[in-house]
């Protein structure tokens, strides 16, 4: 390809190089790549000194994803490599979850490994060295691609070019996704294979990159995919006719079908699990609810923190020379990346067609499509100084002086500006979207960057600056916007919440505290925390926040009265049954140790439950045991019947409140209206925990309808002035109350429809008293084993979700177990003594196992006679009108269908 082809050598016969005295010539091929990576080491430690952040400060960059999520899976991963957890099934999150996609979402890097030297108490400042060594390989890769496929550039200015790409707008606003910086450092490799495939029939780097990348993160990889198809589209398009590409079709079907097979084992069984998640959904809904536009306070800057690229590309497609073949493919190709960050549909359809936050996923891609044609259009002989520098000492002088006091202001105005302004141009840190004010202040940099690049770049075409003058400048100017880029970004996150590392270090100093060999899960009190730092400790949990978070097991939890919000699953609100069947022995609140507290650190206890089952409670109840039609205190009784209760108690009583006809129930839904006071006298009777609850359906949307509908008051005390939240929206515990009365009041705070609502109570000595038979299990890198003995007809309910995935052996056969409320397993047991044994893997991985292995063969077969094998003219343009095709159905199914279905929807039709 031209794309790819190397850039024709200037004109004028280059002088050998001298040879420098005293450096080894290795160390001179190695330096323009070292020194691009080591200038983005510099930056980043410079501005991490500025601000005191790790490594020399108690700052991190961590925010948002990176601390509710990445942190915590890292000290996950830790537990899986050391074995202390298992990968397939693991009990640190969601109560028993396959974690195989969640890794190859989040923690698949090859720096992940890593963590195995590193604390768990240490992770939330090891994201600091994590984002440093990922930036600097996004510039290793990118001198990599402008040394190989852009010979032309000189060595300076891939350097330039590449520490751009490394402290750009997407790796500013999206690190603290840190596994999207491993894909921004693969897609320069990525373009560099594309090249080499092409120009030279080289298959093998874009097989190995294509792979690394689909394995590395499948979500990015979908991106990846439509960039390739496009970009295939696109340039058999464009090089139909030129005989040196009559193989490039053929070598594109074959690379790209031989990745697809090798990163199977990862894809697919990730691919089975996402389907299962909460993230379903209907797959128009998103493009016609959307609006035209997208919000491009926050896309824009993806492309906007690279001033010195824009103002070079667009001075070279502005002046009217002729450009070449490969930079025209790149500025057809360029347009296509764009317009989705400014048009919604588009942008949806590039992200799967949703996404919640961070709106410009791919942002990478058109950033180094537009750094690699501005570095190709540079490089070319057209674009160089007209004339060679002239004129006297003291003018030429006295410019210098110019340019020099230009960026003395410069430099000074910007550092001033981001000090002054931080609050607001910062906008995005903390609030995941940027705002008009936000947007403003970095078009008002761009202006004082962009003019100062701009004077520079003229006077260089003028030829009024030397290159090495102009050179010099620009190095020092493009350091100046990369670190005021990482102040307003990275540094930013420590400055609002200086406190950060501090207080995730206090909840992680939690870990390891409990001695109990028992198998047992551990709780929240509330939201205290992120809620993957209960399992990120290695504590056995319940709770889980991924955008694979099972639905079915959302729907459960949100039934049995947890809280609950978008994707995210809390070991906080249920009942004492609940908490008790799902084996919760611990539990951490906030506060003050009390006489029975396991641990204290000066922030948090950590207390003993007084009652708990095993994981296993044998059952003689039968079916399926459904719960989705009941109300949430109904689902508690009739947990109750079928697990440890005897026939006829009752254990749960609702309420009547003595106003009930303010309630209106039509059809099995409450309706209240704005303002109603409802009363409640409650007579106790032994010792109950009392409760109030108000739930409607189980969905993952951010904020519910009946949000902040109701104040509950007991005993002429608060308990909740605004429930349910996002925050607390499971059962509301108003207290433990023992032989006495009780006064509740509740008022409606707006008008609310709900499916589940009302007080009730639950009979404690009844629970307590309780004594079912049940099993002990234990579990050892996510393998559980354990032995109940059992009547004829006995089931074995187990407190992990379902799962097709997992393999239940009984006394050394394998059974099927069986779905009970709505997401628990269930084990049919045999007469007598029962050993069990319950792994896990994941749904799809044996097939997509296989089809890797096949793909090794295939890749080994076509090693051996590629070469050889002479593809006939036919079968070499079906290959090219093959690749046409795709790039035109990849082009209707992301820019055509969802602008459609969007105008269907605006205008009525």
């Amino acid at each position: 390809m031209e794309e790819t082809a190397r850039t024709s050598a200037p004109a004028e016969t280059a002088k050998p190089a001298k040879k420098k005295a005293g450096i080894p010539e290795w160390v001179e091929k190695l330096l323009p790549y070292l020194l691009p990576p080591l200038a983005v080491m510099a930056l980043m430690l410079v501005n991490f000194y500025a601000n005191k952040l790790y490594p020399f400060g108690e700052g991190t960059v961590a925010w948002c994803d990176m601390t509710q999520q990445v942190v915590p899976l890292l000290c996950d991963f830790k537990d899986i490599l050391t074995g202390k957890d298992g990968l397939f099934l693991n009990f640190d999150n969601a109560g028993g979850m396959n974690m195989w996609a969640v890794v190859f979402f989040f923690v698949s890097s090859p720096l992940s490994v890593l963590v195995l030297f590193v604390d768990k108490m240490d992770m939330i400042y090891f994201v600091n060295i994590l984002c440093i060594l990922k930036l600097m390989l996004c510039s290793l890769t990118a001198v990599v691609y402008f040394r190989r496929r852009v010979p032309a550039l000189d060595a300076v200015w891939g350097g330039i070019f590449s520490v751009a790409y490394a402290l750009s707008g997407y790796a500013m606003l999206y690190y603290q996704n840190n596994i999207w910086l491993d894909m921004m450092y693969l897609f320069p490799l990525l373009m560099t294979a594309f090249g080499e495939m092409l120009d030279h029939r080289r298959l093998w780097p874009y097989v190995a990159v294509l792979t690394a990348m689909m394995i590395v993160n499948y979500y990015i990889g979908y991106m990846i995919v439509l960039y390739v198809l496009l970009f295939m589209g696109l340039f058999c398009f464009m090089y139909w006719k030129d005989k040196k590409y009559t193989y490039a079709a053929v070598d594109f079907v074959t690379g790209s079908l031989l990745a697809a097979l090798l990163s199977a084992a990862v894809w697919l069984p990730s691919f089975i699990q996402y389907l299962g998640s909460g993230r379903k959904g209907s797959f128009f809904e998103p493009f016609e609810n959307s609006g035209f536009f997208a919000r491009y306070q926050t896309t824009l800057p993806t492309l906007m923190h690279a001033v010195l690229v824009l103002v070079i590309f667009l001075v070279c497609i502005m002046d009217g020379k002729r450009r070449e073949k490969r930079v025209n493919f790149y500025l057809f190709l360029l347009p296509l990346l764009c317009i989705p960050l400014y048009v919604e549909p588009l942008n949806l359809m590039w992200h799967t067609g949703s996404y919640m936050a961070f709106p410009s996923r791919y942002g990478f891609i058109p950033q180094f499509v537009m750094i690699a044609a501005t570095a190709m259009m540079f490089s070319d002989a057209k674009h160089r100084p007209v004339k060679e520098l002239k004129g006297k000492l003291m003018p030429l002088f006295a410019l210098l002086m110019v340019c020099s006091t230009a960026l003395f202001f410069v430099t000074r105005f910007m550092f001033a500006f981001v000090k002054d302004n931080r609050d607001a141009v910062s906008a995005y840190v903390g609030g995941l979207w940027g705002n008009d004010r936000s947007f403003h202040m970095i078009i008002k940099m761009m202006f004082f960057l962009g003019g100062t690049y701009l004077l520079y770049y003229m006077l260089f075409r003028k030829g009024r600056l030397t290159r090495e003058v102009f050179t010099m400048l620009c190095a020092l100017l493009l350091a100046v916007e990369g670190y005021c880029n990482l102040d307003i970004y990275m540094s930013s996150a420590h400055y609002k919440e200086p406190e950060r590392a501090v207080d995730q270090r206090m909840v992680m100093d939690l870990g390891d505290r409990i001695e109990d060999e028992d198998f047992y899960r551990v709780r929240t009190s509330s939201k205290l925390f992120d809620i993957n730092l209960v399992g990120a400790m290695g504590y056995n949990s319940i709770s889980h926040y991924t955008s694979l978070t099972s639905f079915d097991y959302m729907d459960m939890m949100k039934r049995m009265g947890y809280s609950s919000y978008w994707m995210e699953v809390g070991s906080y609100g249920g009942t004492e049954l609940t908490d008790a069947l799902f084996c919760m022995k611990y539990n951490i609140r906030a506060g003050e140790p009390h006489r029975d507290t396991v641990y204290y650190n000066n922030k948090y206890s950590i207390d003993p439950i007084g009652y708990s089952l095993p994981l296993g409670i044998v059952t003689h109840a039968s079916g399926d045991l459904n719960i989705s039609e009941m109300e949430r205190c109904e689902v508690q009784q009739y947990i109750y019947e079928n697990t440890i209760g005897n026939p006829g108690d009752q254990l749960v009583v609702r309420c009547e409140a003595e106003n009930a006809d303010e309630i209106e129930k039509l059809e099995d839904r409450y309706y209240l209206e704005e303002g109603t006071e409802l009363h409640y006298t409650v007579d106790v009777t032994g010792k109950q925990s009392l409760y109030f609850d108000c739930f409607d359906k189980v969905s993952n949307s951010i904020k519910e309808e009946i949000n902040d509908s109701f104040s509950i008051t007991v005993n002429g005390n608060c308990v909740n002035g605004c429930y349910p939240s996002s925050g607390e929206n499971g059962l509301l515990r108003l207290g433990v109350f023992e032989n006495e009365t009780v006064e509740v009041d509740v008022k409606c705070l707006r008008d609310c429809d709900c499916a589940s609502f009302g007080v009730f109570l639950m009979d404690l000595d009844m629970l307590y008293s309780s004594t079912p038979q049940a099993a002990d299990f234990n579990q050892k890198a996510g393998k559980l084993t354990g032995t109940v003995q059992a009547s004829a007809g006995d089931r074995l309910i187990l407190s992990i979700p379902y799962s097709e995935s997992l393999k239940v052996r009984v006394n050394g056969k394998t059974v099927t177990p069986a779905r009970v409320f709505d997401d628990m397993l269930c084990i049919d047991l045999a007469e007598g003594n029962n050993t069990i044994t319950v792994t896990g893997t994941a749904k799809g991985f044996v097939p997509g196992l296989l089809i890797t292995l096949a793909g090794i063969v295939l890749c080994v077969v076509c090693k051996r006679c590629r070469r050889k094998l002479t593809i006939p003219a036919e079968v070499q343009k079906v290959a090219f009108l093959l690749a046409i095709l795709l790039g035109v159905l990849t082009i209707l199914f992301v820019y055509v269908m969802p602008l459609a279905v969007n105008m269907r929807v605006v205008t009525g039709i």
